[in-house]
């Protein structure tokens, strides 16, 4: 799943489980360029950092920060409650068929 997809494209299958293994978080955040989309790297980080995301596109975008964050701290760990609280979010939305 490491191609950049839509969010027309996404259903309930291919968004980790948010009350699962989260194994497969990174390659699911990776399929959005959050910094492009928000528009520059404060843009997500701000959606992320501030917990102001709403929108599919926007929770998308902070999910992508938070991996971004994990990678660039070299990997060791990332908090579990926000990764879950974005995932369950996004799969909300996607249900629920709010695709903006």
């Amino acid at each position: 799943m490491t191609k950049n997809l839509s969010n027309d494209q996404l259903n309930p299958a291919l968004i980790p489980d948010p009350e699962g293994d989260l194994h497969d978080w990174i390659e699911f955040a990776a399929t959005i360029n959050g910094y492009e989309v928000a528009g520059s790297f404060e843009a997500c980080g701000d959606l992320a950092n501030m917990g102001t995301a709403s929108t599919l596109t926007e929770l998308r975008c902070a999910l992508s920060f938070e991996y971004r964050r994990d990678h660039h701290s070299g990997g060791w760990g990332f908090e579990e409650e926000p990764i879950r609280s974005l995932l369950r979010r996004i799969r909300e939305k996607v249900e629920a068929g709010e695709l903006d």
